[in-house]
């Protein structure tokens, strides 16, 4: 766990302190100087941008990394894995990028109705997935070599950090909003540009277009096949909803919709680093036959996940009349109150689940992903198409925290029939006990009526009540260290 918990908490500190930044870009400086209408369709368009780019990468992502715990000669292999890689990107972004200009009128109605705007940025649409295609695979690269640091510092601080100064440059009428969106395309460059230097010149990275013997070559090509139609239900499940409030609400709504999601991203963050550098460990421990060291893994990332998960999820529903009050137009905002309660829900539930998408990628049960990961994207656009007409952005909300939850314990009943991992012990009850306590004792601390101080009293007491409950009951091996670290630097006998 030494490497997982090293980069985890690397990627942590800069994504945390990106999270900061995009809180003040989100949530004070992009209300304050943009209307709703603008926000939505900002989002709108890099939500469609993640949605295409899953049809370019074509699952070659996971493929990368199972197939290299898999090569009988990796140093020679290895170079001609990845080039296999580079074309299987390149043919099924070329495929994409064709079939989406033959079908640009059907992709323009979609819009038409609510959203027209979005129509007029179809080219810089089509710039942007292709940079987020390369830039995906290039954290693969660096995935692969055990470094996911640089590109989450790359992705969630320097490009929030460069987001905050085209806001102000379009608070400041510096430049128009149509130029904000195209500095966003360029930001995207220097990214990418950055990670290329980390991926392939720092590790020394070298790339063959020699082929590989052809069972691998085709099982390679095989595999990518199941997972891309996996990562497009996949897709469909994370942003669907995002599109479809946009298609039957507008853009104003969705600028709503897509702050109050903002808000609770930071949720799943935990997630996504441990995911990111134990993908490969899994790969690995599934070549060698280690099942054990799996189902261990397993566990402690389902409790450190959701331990983490819902101290942060509790902090942000008792404070969010506060950060309503902070927020410029902030009465505007208050309308997705619920989809925050709701869909924070469903990030927290996700975070039980902790490694079910790489264990199940990883495994020779692969296929069965794909098809539960398709069927339930496809019920999330059925249950939005239903319930958003219906019920607005509550509609929204429930069908995400519904489908979400279906498709965590589907998930979870395959690992357990299949190899019998099981993340969940009595822990898992002794920290779902804790995190309700919170929110109840919430209720019985006097309100203040500065939103700031409010703010730090309120979250201070629930911290500190979280702490101690935990460390107590010892409900976590790698919290409690840190915790007892903590102490000896500050010289606190606990």
């Amino acid at each position: 766990m030494g490497i997982v918990i090293r980069q985890s908490l690397l990627s942590s500190a800069a994504s945390y302190l990106g999270v900061a930044i995009g809180f003040v870009n989100a949530v004070i400086l992009m209300p304050k100087f943009m209307t709703p209408d603008q926000i939505g369709l900002f989002r709108t368009l890099l939500s469609a941008a993640l949605l295409l780019s899953s049809f370019g990468r074509f699952g070659i992502n996971s493929g990368l990394i199972r197939f290299k715990s898999l090569l009988k000669h990796p140093q020679t292999d290895l170079k001609s894995l990845y080039g296999l890689g580079i074309l299987i990107v390149s043919f099924s972004t070329l495929f994409f990028l064709i079939i989406l200009i033959i079908f640009r009128n059907s992709w323009a109605d979609f819009y038409a109705e609510k959203s027209p705007e979005v129509n007029a940025y179809f080219v810089l649409l089509i710039v942007l997935t292709l940079e987020l295609i390369i830039f995906q695979f290039l954290q693969t690269l660096a995935s692969i070599h055990k470094n996911i640091f640089t590109a989450n510092l790359l992705k969630d601080l320097v490009y929030k950090s460069l987001n905050m100064g085209s806001i102000l440059l379009f608070a400041t009428s510096i430049i128009s909003f149509h130029t904000f969106i195209i500095l966003h395309v360029c930001f995207y460059v220097i990214l990418i540009a950055f990670l290329f230097f980390e991926s392939i010149y720092k590790y020394k990275i070298k790339i063959s277009f020699k082929p590989l013997p052809p069972n691998i070559a085709r099982e390679l090509i095989y595999y990518c096949g199941t997972l891309f139609i996996s990562g497009l239900g996949l897709s469909f499940l994370n942003l669907a909803d995002q599109q479809l409030v946009s298609r039957y609400l507008g853009l104003e709504a969705s600028g709503i919709y897509m702050t109050a999601i903002f808000m609770v991203m930071v949720i799943e963050m935990p997630r996504r680093f441990v995911g990111e550098i134990s993908t490969p460990i899994i790969a690995e421990a599934f070549g060698s036959g280690n099942l054990a060291s799996i189902n261990e893994h397993y566990k402690k990332a389902s409790i450190n996940l959701f331990l983490l998960g819902g101290l942060i999820y509790v902090l942000i529903i008792i404070n969010l009349d506060n950060i309503y009050a902070i927020m410029p137009k902030g009465q505007i905002y208050k309308a997705g109150r619920y989809v925050v309660i709701l869909v924070g829900l469903s990030k927290l539930i996700n975070l039980l689940f902790s490694l079910n998408d790489g264990i199940i990628s990883m495994s020779k049960y692969y296929h069965f992903n794909m098809i539960m990961t398709l069927f339930l994207g496809l019920v999330m656009i059925g249950s939005d198409i239903i319930l958003i007409p219906r019920y607005g952005l509550i509609g929204a909300a429930t069908a995400l925290l519904v489908v979400f939850t279906l498709h965590g314990l589907l998930k979870l009943i395959l690992i357990k029939m299949t190899y019998d991992f099981f993340p969940f012990t009595t822990k898992t009850i002794l920290g779902a006990l804790i995190i309700l306590g919170l929110l109840l004792i919430n209720h019985f601390i006097p309100i203040l009526i500065n939103p700031f101080i409010d703010m730090m009293i309120r979250s201070g007491l629930i911290l500190m009540i979280f702490s101690f409950s935990i460390y107590k009951l010892k409900l976590s091996l790698e919290i409690n260290q840190m915790i007892n670290g903590l102490a000896k630097r500050l010289n606190i006998n606990l």
